[in-house]
């Protein structure tokens, strides 16, 4: 990784690794100087301390949401009994009847059924063409990073918990190359993020630092890092470490200290209205006679993401940093009530847990008297069943039919049965009512289930599942908000990461990849996108592949309607279809069709006009 020095001691990166990277790398470390210093501290003891003071800050103001976080998954993994009541029923039945994550998993659903996909918009000096290709380079960014896995990791996390994440990382392209790519990489533990307790946005945009923490078991700490073994500390810094969760006896706690960084630049307004950020490399002679003289010039601040890997007595690697206005890290929150300054942060299942308690507990005791039912009782007297006590207490353990009393015995009499009372139906219906509570306190009703329901028409259907859709819209939008976000990150690091000449796969809208030559200078035809401002969107609707599916069914519509549309537009109807030898059948047709309805050289494939107009009318 290339590093140059600033004038304050400090190290420019031109990338950074994940945590996964750095634990897989021992070879060529890159250790930090011990004259190194963080830029605004004056030394590195006291750069650790004030990050302490900022890791424990946050984790106390969020304590009560992580713990009832950690709550919350156990509770869903299937941990649902209170251990005081648990106690009291040794012995008895503790039925779990787990039926949380159906409900997680139709919220789950839905989103995956509904992408939404990131598009790119030029700015003042932005280019149309160069803002697709963007999109297509993201496309196919979030190809390589099996990116769909990634958003669905996180959104069920926050769905349970209330809390998901991931991260957008550089790394290089192969083992062999000093290209780099963009990658979205999962988080796969949403607490492991330690989170600045100031940020309020849903998506951490507004955060100034964060912690993404992982513990490492002493020996393989001490193989990476031989120079920084704990145990080589005072016994009064072992001390607080220890008391402050950074290291025990058998692992330390290592950390990306994520933190946003000013750093002034001058910019520079030229004759040729053209403005430019001046660098400090910059070769200020080239620029004014391409642009002529200066006309204004000012002093702006430049935000950087920098992170140093750390642990709680010693930096262990960095800094690397990215030109970025946001953290690289990205959140994902659920519902979020603010009380009194003291943010309260929720998923699906934290209010569905008394209900499934209840139910769990009415079902079990159900089925507690459900096992005492079959158990007859007798009352004999003494004479009656001297003797054979024993056998007769225990007779409902053996399938025996003939049960003997003695000679004077009279049944009726002296020998009684008493029958159990029968399974008592309001310990059922509580358990039906506990299942209602469920479904009111998630807005998830029978309909969205898909669970038979007393709806009737398909409209009254719709409607009931459309109420689900409505109350679980909170968690969908603060999804896509993420999606968004790392859009973002994306495209301001594409004219970092990708701003020499190099080829690189892209994937259009039609998900068709290509190999696209960028920022050549001798060919005049090859994008650059290294220049440009540009912005990100998301677009809405179906997915082009369902779009392409309904299509196809549409045009198969068509053409049983009017048989006509084949000798017309045959080829686009068989290109249409999703099945082996529809791309042959249709360039077959296609040599059948008359040429003044095929497309000119250079123009999109699309329908004709008079087509279209004729399959409108139908």
């Amino acid at each position: 990784m290339d590093t140059n020095t600033t004038e304050d001691g400090s190290k420019e990166t031109e990338g950074f690794r994940t945590m996964e990277s750095i634990k897989s790398s021992v070879i060529n470390r890159e250790h930090v100087s011990e004259d190194y210093v963080p830029e605004g501290f004056k030394d590195q003891e006291s750069f650790l301390k004030d990050m302490r003071e900022k890791y424990d800050a946050d984790m106390d103001y969020d304590r009560d949401n992580r713990d009832a976080a950690i709550e919350d998954k156990k509770f869903t993994a299937g941990d649902q009994w209170d251990s005081v009541v648990l106690k009291h029923r040794k012995g008895l039945p503790t039925l779990t009847i787990n039926t949380v994550p159906q409900f997680t998993a139709q919220l789950v659903g839905d989103w995956r059924e509904d992408r939404n996909a990131i598009k790119v918009l030029p700015q003042e000096d932005g280019d149309i063409e160069v803002a697709s290709i963007r999109a297509d380079l993201i496309r196919s960014i979030e190809s390589k990073s099996r990116a769909p896995r990634v958003y669905d990791s996180g959104f069920e996390s926050m769905v349970q918990c209330g809390d998901g994440a991931w991260r957008v990382a550089v790394e290089y392209a192969g083992q062999d190359v000093f290209d780099q790519d963009i990658f979205i990489r999962p988080i796969d533990d949403a607490l492991s993020v330690v989170w600045d307790y100031l940020s309020v946005d849903p998506t951490g945009r507004d955060a100034n630092h964060c912690f993404v923490d992982d513990k490492l078991p002493r020996k393989e700490f001490n193989k990476q890092w031989p120079d920084s073994d704990p145990s080589t500390l005072g016994e009064a810094d072992t001390g607080d470490l220890l008391a402050s969760g950074w290291c025990d006896e058998d692992s330390v706690r290592v950390t990306e200290y994520w933190r946003m960084i000013e750093r002034d630049r001058l910019l520079v307004l030229f004759e040729d209205n053209t403005m430019l950020a001046i660098e400090k490399d910059d070769n200020i002679e080239e620029l004014t006679e391409k642009h002529g003289l200066p006309v204004k010039t000012r002093v702006a601040p430049c935000p950087y993401a920098q992170v140093h890997l750390v642990t709680g007595f010693k930096i262990l690697e960095g800094p690397y940093e990215w030109k970025l206005n946001r953290l690289p890290v990205i959140r994902m929150s659920g519902r979020v009530v603010n009380v009194g300054g003291k943010r309260t942060r929720f998923g699906l299942v934290r209010y569905m847990k008394d209900p499934v308690r209840l139910r769990n507990f009415w079902r079990s005791v159900a089925a507690e008297q459900l096992g005492y039912a079959p158990k007859a009782k007798w009352m004999a007297t003494e004479s009656a069943v001297e003797g054979r006590e024993d056998e007769i207490r225990k007779a409902h353990h053996s399938r025996d039919p003939l049960l003997i009393f003695n000679d004077e015995a009279e049944f009726g009499k002296n020998v009684l049965q008493a029958n159990p009372a029968p399974i008592e139906q309001g310990l059922l219906n509580e358990a039906a009512v506990n299942t209602q509570d469920m479904k009111d306190v998630t807005g998830i009703h029978d309909a969205s289930l898909g669970i038979r329901s007393n709806e009737t028409s398909g409209r009254a259907i719709q409607a009931r599942q459309r109420e689900g859709d409505i109350a679980s819209l909170t968690y969908y939008d603060n999804g896509n908000a993420s999606i968004l976000e790392t859009g973002d990150v994306i495209n301001q690091l594409i004219s970092q990461v990708y701003d020499g000449t190099r080829t690189v796969r892209i994937i259009g809208q039609d998900e068709e990849p290509k190999l696209l030559r960028i920022n050549d200078p001798m060919d005049p035809e090859s994008p650059d996108l290294s220049v440009g401002k540009y912005d990100v969107a998301l677009s809405t609707g179906a997915s082009y592949t369902t779009r392409r599916v309904e299509a196809a069914a549409a045009m198969m519509e068509s053409v049983q309607a009017w048989p006509q549309l084949l000798e017309v537009a045959g080829d686009l109807v068989a290109k249409a279809q999703d099945w082996p030898g529809a791309q042959e059948l249709s360039e077959r047709l296609k040599k059948t069709i008359p040429p003044q309805l095929l497309e000119e050289e250079g123009e999109e494939n699309q329908i004709p006009p008079e087509v279209q107009a004729e399959i409108q009318q139908l």
